[in-house]
Parts: structure tokens; sequence; C-alpha cells
């Protein structure tokens, strides 16, 4: 099972793997659909089955992130307060997800605190090497920013 084989569910008891398998819908999304908008409430939570997902965080300036891994996650706004995205996500190219209500997996985690705490200790790591290649990707533009014209 797919599922079995993502990164932050790896190696977790049976149990708490079939009530996650369970929860999990499998959604086939056209190139161009919209996941979900930065700022709306995070309802869900996501993994990339096939496809390419562009995350993106526009304010004064803009960041993003083409996910096309399989196994990738995103949406994980819904497992940490305030349950609001920091990201909007938008398919690329037509790709399949498993999207994961947040209640639901919510009182799974509750049920299962040993593998709840494994959970998030993967997803903090996820979210730190996405803050790694986020302040990378500022440096590299400030540096381009402040070369020096000549003409």
């Amino acid at each position: 099972m797919f599922i079995k084989e993502v990164e932050l569910f790896q190696g977790l008891g049976s149990d708490f793997m079939g009530q996650v398998s369970e929860a999990a819908q499998e959604r086939e999304l056209p190139a161009g659909q919209v996941v979900f908008e930065q700022g709306q409430s995070a309802d869900n939570f996501y993994i990339l089955v096939e496809g390419g997902v562009e995350l993106s965080i526009e304010q004064e300036g803009s960041i993003h992130f083409s996910l096309s891994t399989p196994g990738a996650v995103f949406g994980w706004s819904a497992l940490v307060e305030p349950h609001t995205y920091t990201a909007s996500a938008h398919c690329y190219t037509a790709s399949k997800v498993l999207e994961i209500d947040r209640t639901r997996l919510e009182h799974i985690l509750e049920k299962y605190p040993r593998e709840a705490l494994l959970v998030m200790k993967r997803l903090a790591g996820v979210v730190g090497q996405r803050l790694v290649k986020s302040y990378q990707e500022l440096l590299r533009s400030r540096a381009r920013s402040e070369t020096p014209s000549y003409g």
C-alpha cells in the first residue's frame, strides 16, 4: 500500500496505519487545479501520489516550491495551529493526491501517541527543510539584486 511507503509514516504500527489509510481519500486533480489558497482554513493534509504540485507563498515577494516526488507531503498546516494554510497549492500537471481530513487525522494521532510523536518529528523535519530552501532562495535573490550596475 502506497501510504506505508511515505517517509512520514514508514515503520509505524499496523493498527495506526490501517486507520490512516482508511481516512485517506484519493483525488485526481487536473493541471491548473487549485488545491488550497494561502490564508484559508487548513482542513486537509495531502500526500502526492503522482503528478506535480507547486506551493507558493505570496506577500511582498514570492517563494515557490515544486513537489513532484511521490510521497511528498503538503498542507501540513492542517496539523499545526492555527490551522491556516501558509502557502497556496496548485497542480502544475494532472496529479493524484491522498487527502486526509484534519479532524480524522487528529483523532487517530490522539489514539496513538507514540506514532503521533514520530509523525510530528518527521513533519518538523519536512518543514525545516523547506525553511532552509527558503533561506537559500532569499540569499540567492539578495545576491542577484545587489550586483552592481556599471552602465
